[in-house]
């Protein structure tokens, strides 16, 4: 079920980085705005002055005094250029309540188990007495890697009726940067895999304090199948930390497949919510 909307607040989406608050002000002049919010995230220290540098998330809100000024802000803003890039705006959403955290880190948490029993043919409720089960040698074999396909392309399989998969994502993006992204259509979660690494390179990065990157792929679950296709319409193409992405139909492997590809994307899940079973998931990506 769809959120009901804020009449007087606009979302206005693939905003340049260069955009400042006042651009915003300026632009509706003439309208009543009463505030602008541009979210902001640090993305790293200056290595001299080690002063962290702060930019803008490509999106931002407006809020307008009434339902009238903000109709008009909508038809001027809509499909239109600010600063050379076009920019799509639409009513926004009310924040999601404390209840509708807790039922998403739920959902999430509810996805993997099904997911992984499937794999492992086993009923959920069995599925973590299984892996307690499974031979301690099994986690530290030293045989051979088998050679994994490029995970940048889309895997075949059925296709995914709620899902997306997004490429050519910026490697230093989080499951968190990219939720704001598609949060116009509130969605259930989204994974940003990192890149995997030898254990003992995983200690030194962690030691150094340095960043673990993603593997520039991501996967976006929504509630239902028109969000699904709304966010190929209306992100495909998109720039994202100054990358165009590629947005598409997410699949479901076959279960005759060897599910050794898909494994990392159940490894680890970030909402923009916060919620630390959602968090602990994400552990290796905040390993920094």
């Amino acid at each position: 079920m769809s959120k009901p909307i804020i009449e007087e607040r606009l979302y206005i989406g693939n905003i340049d980085y260069s955009v400042t608050e006042d651009d915003l002000r300026a632009y509706y002049e003439g309208l009543s705005v009463e505030q602008v919010e541009l979210p902001t995230k640090t993305l790293f220290k200056h290595s001299k002055t080690k002063k962290p540098i702060i930019r803008t998330l490509g999106f931002g809100f407006v809020q307008f005094s009434s339902k009238d000024e903000a109709d008009k802000a909508l038809e001027k803003t809509d499909g239109q250029e600010i600063k050379g890039r076009t920019v799509f705006a639409k009513k926004a959403h009310p924040p999601p309540t404390e209840e509708e955290r807790k039922q998403r880190a739920e959902d999430w948490k509810k996805f993997k188990q099904e997911r992984k029993a499937k794999k492992e043919g086993v009923k959920p409720a069995d599925a973590a007495e299984k892996k307690a089960e499974k031979p301690a040698e099994a986690a530290s074999s030293n045989g051979p890697r088998k050679k994994k396909q490029d995970t940048n392309k889309t895997p075949s399989g059925v296709t995914s009726e709620d899902t997306v998969f997004v490429t050519n994502l910026d490697f230093k993006a989080t499951s968190e940067s990219l939720h704001e992204t598609f949060e116009p259509l509130n969605p259930k979660w989204v994974h940003v895999p990192p890149k995997r690494v030898p254990r003992y390179l995983l200690k030194q990065i962690k030691q150094k304090n340095k960043p673990l990157y993603n593997r520039g792929i991501a996967f976006v679950k929504f509630s239902d199948h028109e969000s699904q296709q709304r966010a190929i319409a209306e992100f495909n193409g998109s720039e994202v930390n100054g990358r165009q992405i590629i947005v598409e139909a997410a699949v479901n492997k076959p279960e005759s497949e060897e599910p050794e590809e898909a494994e990392e994307a159940e490894e680890a899940e970030e909402t923009a919510t916060g919620n630390e079973a959602v968090e602990e998931a994400a552990a290796l990506e905040e390993a920094a």
